[in-house]
């Protein structure tokens, strides 16, 4: 582990007051020079959208999924990591984020109830149903920068009761992740979804509880990630938003695999990789993360050239899907993330620049809105 990473970990265990800083570990360089108003805007927008109370319980809050206020885990994760992150901008931060908080924790899983389940109607109320991994690994990450930013050593315990959970439940004997807790030995298939690798969680996860699980699940996702490239998209790098496990051997889920006919692709949930990847290669400096994302830009910049006519899903060898002929900042914003971690400015100032202007609806504008928090600084740690 290197001395700018070590730097990352210690202060999330140990440091109770430093706000985050918008200058990088390691020398790379952050969007320091934009102001703090441009970002505070975005935010602000993001919220009026998205932050809505409980239509139940007054001063609790979620994410709205959608317009009528259906909220998933994924966007309570969500929720709770943009309120931290951006904590010195908002005084109402805190507030915000333990109400997301307490909301969650009202909709246990059907399985396992140390889990959220997935899915949350508008009306709140609802039959229990099961978790997804992805929701329930950033609440926890959202605990731990809670711990770190306001130190009150309740997110911390809480952070490790719900990563020893995750640990418990959602991975399997080879340090591959689980779709969620309804994911068994029992299912019919080993499947994963590429957008749950994220290896800055697990290096995290494994400072905090000194359970080396963790570093066994960022191996195991490291090489996921290599041999889906190397095997699937020696030229592009692009993963599929799915893979299942084959003869031993990790491939492109077929077609309604599991969401829909683009499962074996690289479309709205693979595009978040660039992002969570990314997060690790600019915190840490990893260079299994600067490998994923070579691989990925490589491609993009010779293949695509302008990161603004980065398209909203492409086959793995690099063809556009049909009817994604448009941009979408959940596809190019987190671009701008690898780009920055790899060093290329061009391409990342003009990520920047579209993103703090692009508006679509609650999965883009977040994926947007989070990928600049990395940009920035604010999610990271000094």
């Amino acid at each position: 582990m290197n001395h700018s990473c070590r730097v990352f970990l210690l202060a999330c265990l140990f440091s109770l007051s430093v706000e985050i800083a918008p200058a990088k570990a390691g020398g790379t360089p952050a969007y320091s020079q934009v102001s703090q108003s441009e970002l505070s805007q975005y935010y602000s927008g993001w919220k009026k959208r998205y932050l809505k109370p409980s239509v139940l319980v007054p001063g609790d809050y979620k994410i709205a999924f959608t317009p009528s206020g259906t909220t998933v885990s994924e966007a309570m994760g969500y929720g709770m990591l943009i309120t931290v992150m951006m904590a010195d901008a908002d005084p109402q931060a805190r507030s915000f984020f333990d109400g997301l908080d307490r909301f969650r924790k009202r909709y246990p899983s059907k399985i396992n109830p140390a889990f959220m389940a997935w899915k949350i109607p508008a009306s709140e109320k609802t039959l229990s149903n099961d978790s997804a991994t992805d929701g329930d690994m950033d609440m926890a990450m959202a605990l731990l920068m809670a711990y770190h930013r306001w130190g009150d050593v309740a997110y911390l315990a809480e952070a490790k009761k719900l990563i020893g959970e995750i640990g418990r439940s959602l991975v399997r004997s080879d340090g591959s992740l689980r779709l969620g807790d309804w994911d068994t030995d029992h299912s019919k298939r080993v499947m994963i979804r590429t957008s749950d690798l994220m290896p800055t969680h697990f290096r995290v996860f494994h400072k905090v509880t000194g359970d080396d699980l963790w570093s066994k699940v960022e191996k195991r996702g490291y090489d996921i990630l290599r041999e889906l490239q190397h095997n699937e998209a020696p030229v592009t790098g692009l993963v599929p938003d799915f893979a299942v496990l084959k003869k031993d051997a990790w491939q492109p889920a077929a077609p309604g695999a599991l969401e829909g006919s683009h499962d074996g692709d690289y479309s709205y949930n693979a595009c978040r990789v660039p992002w969570r990847i990314g997060w690790e290669a600019i915190a840490c400096e990893d260079d299994r993360a600067k490998a994923v994302l070579t691989l990925i830009m490589t491609w993009a910049k010779s293949a695509v050239g302008d990161p603004l006519e980065f398209k909203a899903g492409y086959h793995l060898d690099g063809k556009m899907l049909r009817g994604a002929d448009f941009d979408s900042p959940a596809f190019i914003a987190p671009t701008g993330v690898a780009a920055l971690a790899l060093g290329d400015r061009t391409w990342s100032d003009a990520v920047y620049a579209y993103a703090l202007k692009a508006h679509e609806g609650y999965y883009e504008d977040s994926v947007n809105l989070l990928s600049m928090l990395v940009m920035t600084g604010k999610a990271d740690l000094p």
